[in-house]
C-alpha cells in the first residue's frame, strides 16, 4: 500500500502548472472574444439553456411575492369595504333624518294652513311623548291650560280625527286616541248623510249598528256629524274597508280604518269644543263692537 507523499515541492509545482494553464486559457478566451465574440455567443447559448432552470428557481420566490401582494390587496379591499359600509350607513341615517324632518315640516305646514283656513280657533301642538304599547292609546302634547287647552277638546292631524284631550296640565296635555275602547264618536256617512256612531275598540275602530236598509259602500268616508258639543262637523274619522249585509240581521257587518295617522304624526291640531268656540266668538264680537268700553268706564 502506497504511503502518502510528503514532497511539498512536487505539489507546489502541480498547482503552479494549473495556474499557468488556466491563465493561458483565459488569455486565449479574451483574444478570441475580442476578435470573434466567442464568449458572447457562448454566453447566449448557455443563458438560453439555463433559462428553464432559472425560471423554475424563481417560481417559489414569485409565488411568495405574489401571495403577499394578493393578501395585501385583499386586506386593503376589506378595509375599504368596511369604510364604505360605514359611510353608507351614515348616509342612510342622514337621509332618514332629513326625510323625517321634511315630513314633519310638511305636516306642520299642512296643519297651519288648515288652522288658518277652516279652524282659526284651533292650536297647533307637538307630540312630545307617546306610549309604545298600542293598547294604551295615549300620548302627550306640549300645550296645556296656559295655552287655553281644555279637557274634552278634539285633536286631529291634517288627515283626520285623532282623539280627545282627557287630562290637562299647565304646560302639557294628555290625548286619548279615538281607538280607545271608551271612545264614542257621533258620525255620518259623507256620501249619504246617514248618521251613526263610531266606537273605539282597543286599537281599532268599529261601526256596530249601521242599518242594513241604508246605503253603505266600500271607500265611503265617515266624518264627525257635529251632533255633540265636542267634535265640530265634517272632520274625517274613518274609511269603510268592507260593508256586507248579513241575512237575517238588521245591521251591516262593517270594517273601517282610521283616516288619521294615529301613531305617525309629529304635530296635531287641538280644536276647542263648540261652546268654547262660541265663547271666543262672542268675546271677539263684543271687543269689536265696544273697543273703548273699558276706557269709557274708567273715565
Amino acid at each position: 500500500m502506497a504511503e502518502p507523499s510528503l514532497n511539498f515541492v512536487h505539489n507546489g509545482l502541480r498547482s503552479t502548472s494549473k495556474l499557468i494553464v488556466l491563465s493561458l486559457f483565459a488569455v486565449a478566451l479574451l483574444l478570441l472574444d475580442n476578435r470573434y465574440d466567442v464568449v458572447k455567443i457562448s454566453r447566449n447559448y448557455i443563458g438560453t439553456a439555463l433559462y428553464p432552470l432559472q425560471w423554475l428557481a424563481m417560481q417559489p420566490v414569485n409565488a411568495v411575492s405574489n401571495g403577499m401582494v394578493f393578501f395585501e390587496k385583499q386586506q386593503n379591499l376589506s378595509d375599504e369595504n368596511k369604510l364604505l359600509k360605514a359611510q353608507n350607513a351614515q348616509l342612510k341615517l342622514q337621509l332618514s333624518q332629513r326625510d323625517a324632518q321634511l315630513k314633519s315640516v310638511i305636516s306642520l305646514d299642512h296643519l297651519t294652513q288648515l288652522q288658518k283656513a277652516a279652524l282659526p280657533q284651533a292650536q297647533v301642538a307637538q307630540i312630545v311623548s307617546s306610549d309604545t304599547n298600542p293598547l294604551t292609546d295615549r300620548f302627550i302634547i306640549d300645550k296645556g291650560s296656559h295655552h287655553q287647552i281644555r279637557q274634552g277638546d278634539a285633536v286631529s292631524d291634517e288627515h283626520g280625527l285623532i282623539g280627545q284631550i282627557t287630562a290637562v296640565q299647565p304646560l302639557s296635555s294628555e290625548v286619548t286616541l279615538i281607538t280607545n275602547s271608551n271612545a264614542v264618536i257621533p258620525a255620518m256617512v259623507m256620501r249619504t248623510g246617514v248618521r251613526t256612531l263610531v266606537y273605539g275598540r282597543s286599537g281599532s275602530l268599529d261601526l256596530r249598528y249601521f242599518p242594513a236598509n241604508a246605503s253603505l259602500l266600500r271607500n265611503d268616508l265617515l266624518v264627525t256629524s257635529g251632533m255633540d258639543s265636542i267634535y265640530p262637523a265634517g272632520i274625517p274619522i274613518a274609511t269603510v274597508i268592507q260593508a256586507q249585509g248579513s241575512n237575517g240581521s238588521p245591521y251591516y257587518r262593517v270594517q273601517i280604518e282610521p283616516v288619521a295617522q294615529l301613531r305617525n304624526s309629529n304635530f296635531v291640531l287641538v280644536i276647542p269644543q263648540k261652546h268654547a268656540q262660541t265663547a271666543h266668538y262672542s268675546a271677539d264680537v263684543a271687543a269689536t263692537n265696544h273697543p273703548l268700553s273699558t276706557s269709557t268706564n274708567h273715565d
